[in-house]
């Protein structure tokens, strides 16, 4: 019977350190189960409340004007793919709408003079600069009708 005794010591005798580390394992699974749980339930879209979408903005343009005064583009709206745009040069000096992707528009317009042109057909936002004027910066803002 001692000996059996002396077996069962030794298999029950496990270093402290292991014992919490076990313990603090299974505990810490446990609690990481819980909170995955807890968060796809939360995150259930079985609920039959609408999503709010932010309200659409003003509808684009299909034709634009910028004005240029005192070295200074006029501020844009959002405009259509292709839309028309009309250029009107109120300075006393020549001005470019240059994009600042190569090739893809750039339009020179004399002092006093008016231009248009049709703007770029791919969504986004396309920023240009006046290559006389590197200091002169607009862009145009490009999206679908809705």
């Amino acid at each position: 019977m001692g000996f059996q005794d002396r077996s069962a010591r030794q298999e029950a005798v496990v270093p402290l350190p292991f014992r919490r580390a076990g313990v603090r394992s299974v505990f810490g699974c446990a609690l990481s189960g819980i909170a995955v749980l807890a968060l796809i339930t939360a995150c259930d879209s079985s609920d039959d409340t609408p999503i709010a979408l932010p309200p659409p903005g003003p509808a684009p343009n299909p034709a634009v004007t910028i004005t240029i005064d005192d070295l200074t583009y006029s501020d844009l709206p959002t405009i259509t793919p292709g839309a028309v745009v009309t250029v009107v040069n109120h300075d006393q000096v020549r001005h470019s709408v240059t994009s600042r992707r190569p090739g893809l528009f750039d339009k020179q317009v004399e002092a006093g003079q008016t231009i248009t042109f049709k703007a770029p057909v791919e969504i986004g936002s396309h920023p240009f600069y006046c290559r006389y004027h590197a200091f002169m910066e607009g862009w145009f803002s490009i999206r679908q009708r809705q």
